[in-house]
């Protein structure tokens, strides 16, 4: 589950396709006062090699759409999206402002999050 292919095993884990997955699975760890870690693509988790003795929520889901209004466009993505499929995407449709954040390693719900950013542009902006 990590990019450097180190720590044990959870000691459970969900894959959650839809984002009540991922609610309802919180919710049920939060209400047995069990550890939670939530999992996108890896890049930035080590693990014990103990692994991690809660619920892993390893998050897939799925989805883009596009709206666009003459030079502006609206572009919402599924978390689990890998970040480098949907900058690929985007150029591929003409949409400009996040090319030079192509190579970039992890999934869409964690690009806020690290305020990924490459050669002067950033997710921010």
């Amino acid at each position: 589950m990590t990019t450097l292919r180190v720590g044990g095993p959870a000691r459970k884990l969900v894959t959650a396709e839809r984002e009540d997955e991922i609610i309802d699975t919180v919710r049920a760890a939060d209400a047995a006062g069990e550890a939670i870690l939530v999992v996108g693509g890896g890049s930035n988790l080590v693990v014990a090699d103990e692994g991690f003795a809660g619920t892993t929520v390893l998050v897939a889901t799925r989805g883009v759409t596009t709206e666009q209004d003459g030079d502006f466009a609206m572009v919402t993505a599924a978390a689990g999206e890998p970040w480098d499929d949907l900058v690929a995407r985007l150029v591929e449709d003409g949409l400009s402002g996040v090319e030079c954040l192509a190579g970039i390693p992890g999934l869409v719900g964690a690009v806020p999050m690290q305020n990924v950013g490459a050669y002067g542009q950033d997710v921010s902006e």
